[in-house]
């Protein structure tokens, strides 16, 4: 008998199975079925604590040997072998009968590591069975969807349209509901059944219901349906039920007149038997289209309709109001009539893009919290002009059910900046454009990242403070060079202008003592950008193993030194060499740095060894005499073995001084205590002695 050819879907991939055949022939009567396993990395993930594939493994050695004898059977397995390979499928084991035992054996081998190519696992599938010569049966047992760029909806559409009796089951394994809606197609659209299994028990009723050949069945249970005589299309049914609430019975609307007369599932929902509820009830959707369509109660254990009820689906009135032309990127609002579904979105759409099928630029919820109240979503406008349309599209359906046209017409937009700016100094730039909600302006470095570009500053358009008077302010990268500033619309990730920009360099110094006692107080003069966030530090270049440190910094905007432009800093109190430097916070970059000397200070008292409990002690102090030092009275015992001061007195205290003497009170309980000298700015104990109280 000559092969019917494939069209554009199966080959080049399914020629390669002609090749391969039977194991044996099989007769025309013969039953014959190929299980497509799943072999993909997802497999790892696991139900009630054991791994899918584990589950998988046990349940096909458990169900296959119910398989009858004229049964010819065989394996076929995807991403089993190496990852990242979506052309990873084989035939492990070839088509014939008594092939059971091979089967559990060779899943029970299997490794689960790559690619979920299961629109084309099934294709080859169809070849091996040479299902346009006789009957042929495909098992899909996936736990994911398709990753390979490949479309199961149309796969399923060609493989019914080629008009011979091939037909697919689908397994969803752990799918999600909305995961399943996307598998389902494939076995809907060849007449098979999409199975929803979530666990071992589930998937041994998907696979015997599938592969096993099931008893004589008992007479079919009785069911009810109550629900309204006609809905609008794309509405909500509210059906209610009487019936055997097995766990896959489902309740379904049903196009009759489908797929040639052969029907197809519109919309269904598994029935739930609760005992704490009077009504068994189940919402459904109706379909996008009007016409005469009927209400099922589908029995899942026998694959029997068992009731069923006619229902009308009405036009409904479904609208669109919005302006006839808007400005590039602007917002606008469309005002909207329809359904108003859980999934219903209205959208922005480019007809003539990706060759011609259209793509979505913009979309909106119906039900966004702000405006299903009063029926208005607010869209963006794409950044290119042209025609474009405004859809409502119901997404249960996957339709569009109201389309208006809408005309994006270029604008305005410009930057006025200065043509040069300072390295790291702060500048105004007025701008005209959209307006939206994510629009900057940005400074761009075209040649960073290897000439992919990168924004080095950037300010929202609508930040609080300028939107009014249309200008933001940046700050200029630290290396002097050429940059570039852009007006970028962040709905359509589009630069809308740009101008070029100038940083030259500024000089930048620092004057300071080459060197300075240790916890001491000392002035810097700067030059330099001056901006925000631009500091003076004193740095330790070998703490943090090498790594450096800030030990003290100034900002030099700080009130008391910008307009003289110095800064007071507090010298470290350890003795060594460090560094003065001038950073630029808002590009994080070090602009110029001097070395700086921190000499040793003497530091010491002259006081007594023992004194009084609860008496004045008057201690005279040689050290820093920086703003925050203190002489403390220190119990070394205090907080476990920690320490605490139990009196402390400043140095630069008004009394003490000038003098170079503090007076401290001593505890009033006797016992071996401390005098210490403690550098506040540094946190440091410079000094200490012993002092005992009597």
């Amino acid at each position: 008998m000559p092969r019917t050819p494939r069209r554009a879907m199966l080959p080049p991939l399914a020629l390669l199975c002609l090749a391969t055949g039977l194991a044996q022939a099989q007769g025309p009567a013969q039953e014959q079925a190929i299980i497509v396993l799943d072999g993909s990395g997802s497999m790892w993930g696991q139900i009630n604590g054991k791994p899918k594939l584990e589950i998988a493994r046990e349940t096909l050695a458990t169900v296959l040997k119910q398989t009858p004898d004229s049964m010819a059977l065989g394996l076929m397995a995807y991403g089993h072998r190496e990852k990242g390979n979506c052309d990873d499928i084989e035939l492990v084991v070839p088509v014939r009968t008594g092939s059971a035992a091979d089967i559990a054996a060779a899943a029970a081998k299997m490794k689960f590591l790559g690619m979920t190519p299961l629109s084309e696992s099934v294709a080859r599938a169809a070849q091996e069975l040479r299902f346009t010569e006789q009957k042929a049966t495909v098992i899909l047992i996936t736990d994911g969807l398709e990753t390979c760029k490949a479309d199961p909806c149309a796969l399923g559409k060609e493989l019914e349209e080629s008009g011979v009796d091939f037909t697919a089951h689908v397994v969803g394994f752990g799918l999600s509901a909305e995961e399943g809606k996307q598998v389902a197609c494939l076995a809907e659209n060849t007449g098979g059944r999409y199975l929803a299994a979530n666990d071992a028990d589930g998937l041994a009723a998907a696979l015997t219901e599938t592969v096993v050949a099931a008893p004589p069945e008992p007479p079919a249970p009785e069911a009810t349906l109550d629900a309204p005589e006609s809905a609008p299309m794309s509405s909500r049914i509210r059906v209610t039920w009487t019936g055997p609430a097995h766990q896959y019975d489902d309740v379904q609307v049903f196009a009759p007149g489908e797929r040639g007369g052969r029907g197809k599932v519109i919309d269904a929902q598994r029935v739930v038997a609760d005992k704490r509820v009077d009504q068994k009830q189940v919402e459904l959707v109706a379909p996008a289209k009007p016409g005469d369509y009927l209400l099922r109660y589908y029995h899942g254990a026998q694959g029997k309709v068992i009731a069923t009820r006619p229902i009308t689906i009405t036009e409904a009135e479904v609208g669109l109001v919005a302006p006839a032309e808007v400005s590039i990127a602007s917002r606008f609002e469309v005002t909207w009539t329809g359904p108003g579904e859980q999934y219903d979105e209205v959208q922005v759409f480019a007809p003539d893009q990706r060759g011609g099928r259209g793509k979505v630029i913009d979309n909106q919820r119906v039900q966004s919290a702000r405006t299903f109240e009063q029926r208005t979503v607010s869209l963006t406008a794409p950044a290119t002009p042209g025609d474009y349309e405004l859809r409502y599209y119901n997404g249960h359906n996957s339709a569009v059910l109201a389309t208006v046209p809408l005309k994006v017409l270029d604008a305005e937009v410009a930057l006025q900046a200065p043509e040069q700016v300072d390295m790291a100094s702060t500048f105004v730039v007025t701008w005209t454009g959209p307006g939206a909600q994510y629009d900057e302006v940005q400074v761009w470095d075209p040649s960073a990242r290897a000439g992919s570009g990168k924004v080095i500053d950037n300010q929202r358009v609508q930040s609080a403070k300028t939107f009014e008077q249309r200008t933001v302010t940046l700050t200029a990268p630290a290396t002097p060079g050429d940059y570039t500033l852009r007006y970028w619309n962040g709905d359509n990730n589009k630069e809308l202008v740009s101008v070029p920009l100038r940083v030259v360099a500024v000089e930048v110094a620092l004057q300071a003592p080459a060197s300075v006692p240790m916890a001491s107080d000392f002035d810097v003069t700067w030059t330099g950008p001056g901006a925000r966030y631009d500091e003076v530090q004193v740095w330790d270049p070998a703490a943090r193993a090498g790594s450096g440190k800030v030990i003290d910094n100034q900002r030099v905007q700080s009130a008391k030194g910008y307009d003289q432009r110095q800064v007071t800093l507090t010298a470290p109190g350890k003795a060594g060499d460090y560094t003065l430097r001038y950073y630029n916070g808002d590009n994080q970059s070090l602009l110029h740095e001097q070395p700086l000397q921190v000499t040793p200070v003497d530091v010491a008292f002259d006081a007594p060894v023992a004194a009084a409990a609860g008496s004045q002690l008057t201690v005279t102090w040689t050290g820093p005499g920086a703003r925050y030092d203190e002489v403390q009275v220190w119990d070394p015992a205090a907080r476990g073995g920690n320490g605490k001061a139990l009196a402390n007195r400043r140095v630069q205290s008004d009394k003490g001084y000038d003098q170079r003497q503090v007076t401290i009170k001593l505890p009033d309980a006797p016992g071996n205590y401390e005098l210490r000298y403690y550098n506040g700015d540094n946190q440091l104990m410079l000094h200490s002695q012993p002092l005992r109280v009597e």
